[in-house]
């Protein structure tokens, strides 16, 4: 696992290291409030498929006070080391990635054998924010269920982009046979794309919910994939497939030319979530029991992979605190003590937060590393 993490230009690090010298496998970042705690689980971030923990674009992580115009992240492991990085100037927008000294394409070496899963502060807030931030909740479970997921999302993305441009351009007046037939070509690719990401996203929910926790600590919950494809696809199987979305997307051609999106897909799916014991939706829980809800979907998902993925799982839990009791916070530590205890060399757990006592219950299990003034000290 981790014994090396190298930050060099990246965010409000010029230049931080970070080592790990034995083999407890929880580390527990603390400091105030914009010191830069979250900085280094983003960094971390950069190695998984998606965007990273924040969203960000690649120029927002560079430096800003640094005359460099680049950033890169470094982490060694028992096997190798691994750069993740981005370079602008002379080769402008280039992501660069590493083995050791070799220049690769990307980190599939990496992620081959390692994969990262997180909650951040602003996942809190997931019930009560857009259907967009649960439908990328779900997709980076499902981008570590199934390698292929993201690439699905993206060539989704792309090619309903490019149907909208086609049908804008023909906004009221009838389609010619050529644009027709192109139509019909990215429709049927659309449509094949569409239904493995829903596919991909109901089995990921339809597991979370075999795999909650179900011992009284965290709320019992049910969840599942709502939308008009969803529903199609639940309701009449093996009836609603490709085919019948290639005609529904058809058939919505002229409204969504005037809507200027896609009507119909995965694009519109919502992940919903109900507090069994309470019978009421999770976005109308308090804040505590929607954090206690998405920590146990969250949990199960992690229970999950542990038992059936045999890389090694990077978890990134960024200011796991807040909106907890000390009881409630008590229980999410023993939790994560109890999965690195069960899978010691599968499992490497990264914490934050303002208060170093709010950790004490780990203070036997973890590193602790003072995160100030940029930079990260032992202690």
């Amino acid at each position: 696992m981790f014994k090396k993490l190298h930050l060099s230009n990246f965010r409000n690090y010029i230049d931080a290291r970070l080592s790990l010298d034995d083999k407890r496998n929880i580390v527990v970042l603390y400091g105030e409030n914009g010191e830069g705690k979250t900085n280094v689980l983003e960094a971390i971030s950069t190695f998984s498929e998606t965007s990273g923990l924040r969203k960000a674009s690649r120029e927002d992580m560079i430096n800003k006070d640094s005359v460099n115009d680049f950033w890169n992240v470094a982490i060694e492991t028992e096997d190798a080391e691994f750069s993740s990085g981005y370079l602008m100037g002379k080769e402008s927008g280039k992501r660069v990635y590493k083995v050791g000294d070799k220049r690769v394409r990307n980190l599939s070496e990496f992620r081959d054998n390692n994969y990262l899963l997180w909650m951040t502060y602003e996942t809190d807030r997931l019930f009560a924010s857009a259907p967009s931030d649960r439908r990328e909740f779900i997709d980076m479970l499902c981008c570590v269920k199934d390698k292929s997921h993201n690439v699905l999302v993206r060539s989704y993305e792309r090619l309903t982009k490019e149907r909208l441009k086609i049908l804008k351009l023909n906004l009221g007046k009838p389609i010619l046979a050529d644009t027709a037939k192109w139509l019909d070509i990215i429709e049927a690719k659309i449509a094949d794309l569409g239904l493995k990401i829903a596919d991909n996203r109901i089995i990921v929910s339809r597991e979370l919910e075999k795999f909650q926790l179900r011992n009284g600590e965290f709320p019992e919950f049910k969840n599942q994939m709502t939308g008009s494809l969803e529903k199609s696809i639940i309701e009449k199987e093996v009836d609603f497939r490709l085919e019948s979305y290639k005609s529904e997307l058809k058939d919505r051609r002229q409204k969504d030319g005037f809507a200027g999106s896609t009507t119909f897909g995965p694009n519109r799916s919502d992940w919903k979530v109900i507090h069994v014991e309470k019978q009421i939706a999770a976005e109308l829980c308090s804040a505590g029991e929607q954090k206690m809800l998405l920590s146990g979907a969250f949990l199960a998902f992690v229970v999950r992979n542990l038992k059936y993925d045999e890389r090694n799982l990077i978890l990134l839990l960024d200011d796991v605190s807040a909106h907890l009791d000390s009881r409630h916070r008590a229980l999410i530590f023993k939790y994560v003590r109890s999965l690195v205890a069960q899978n010691l060399n599968k499992i490497s757990v990264w914490l934050s937060g303002t208060d170093k006592t709010f950790f004490d219950e780990l203070k036997e299990d973890a590193f602790f590393f003072n995160v100030h003034d940029n930079l990260i000290e032992r202690g």
